[in-house]
């Protein structure tokens, strides 16, 4: 069996991805991927999870990789969809881990089933986009985020152009994904393997071009949730670097104030890709049988 390309067909008859890494027989991981991602999106080096006898189950979200778009997609219908493949993988219980851009959908998964979910870990996560969180983004970041809340077909034009460009230029698409990370990230990139599981992850999230994304991140990330973090009953655990260009490191703190039983890990002068270097203290408590 390709573990790294396999789908179920849903209910609604649309195709989901996904891609095992670990221990088959391991505790189960939700793994929720970044924006512009798939269910390529890992460690380089999945050590960690046979340590921690872990079975991380990656989910391409609609509309990105082997997963089909979804016009009426929403945090909580992708929670649905998990719930079918967690059912068709005989899955009763899992932790969630939810990376940039996934930790709204590891959430959504932590909210919609409490009896579930066993722990939520969240890496340099997206924060729900109001007054009080925008207030501290980055000028770039900022421009795009009010372009897709605003301007979503402008953003529609944007990622289409580099759709293209990705399959002509794919190293000159990457380099502009990438400018915007700090020095700290900037030094985790020269090293090869890492930007080879950027370059797959990157490529595969526009396999089908780029509505899927383009969806997500205008009508998704900076829209309404469709839950509250105070109702989140599972416990929580932040991780944020200090030095993170992409998500502010404030959002961390923002989203742990809201959530009854969370915990924050800030880690000093790190960026964004914090998964590269603290993988194993991440993944290590998220394993049901260890506690």
């Amino acid at each position: 069996m390709d573990k790294l390309n396999q789908h179920i067909i849903l209910k609604s008859n649309r195709k989901l991805g996904f891609a095992e890494f670990g221990n088959s027989n391991g505790y189960p991981i939700i793994y929720c991927h970044g924006s512009q991602s798939s269910r390529l999106e890992m460690h380089y080096d999945v050590s960690f999870a046979f340590d921690n006898n872990l079975r991380i189950i990656t989910i391409d979200r609609p509309g990105h990789g082997l997963s089909d778009f979804n016009p009426q997609g929403s945090i909580l219908s992708f929670g649905n969809d998990v719930k079918e493949l967690t059912e068709h993988l005989k899955i009763d219980r899992f932790s969630a881990v939810g990376m940039s851009a996934g930790a709204p959908f590891a959430l959504g998964l932590a909210y919609l089933f409490p009896t579930k979910v066993h722990q939520t870990a969240i890496i340099s996560g997206f924060a729900p986009y109001n007054e009080n969180s925008k207030q501290h983004l980055s000028k770039e970041v900022k421009a795009m985020l009010k372009l897709a809340k605003s301007l979503p077909f402008l953003l529609k034009v944007m990622l289409n152009v580099q759709s293209k460009q990705i399959k002509s230029k794919p190293k000159k698409a990457l380099q502009n994904f990438l400018k915007i990370m700090s020095e700290p990230d900037q030094q985790i990139l020269k090293n090869e393997l890492v930007m080879k599981v950027i370059e797959n992850m990157f490529k595969e999230s526009f396999r089908n071009g780029s509505k899927g994304i383009a969806y997500e991140i205008s009508k998704i990330l900076v829209q309404d949730w469709g839950f509250e973090l105070k109702k989140i009953e599972t416990p929580v655990a932040f991780w944020q670097g200090s030095k993170d260009n992409n998500v502010p490191h404030q959002w961390a703190a923002l989203m742990k104030n809201e959530i009854p039983n969370a915990t924050l890990n800030t880690i000093s002068d790190k960026g964004h890709l914090l998964i590269f270097e603290y993988a194993n203290e991440i993944f290590a408590n998220l394993n049901k049988s260890k506690i």
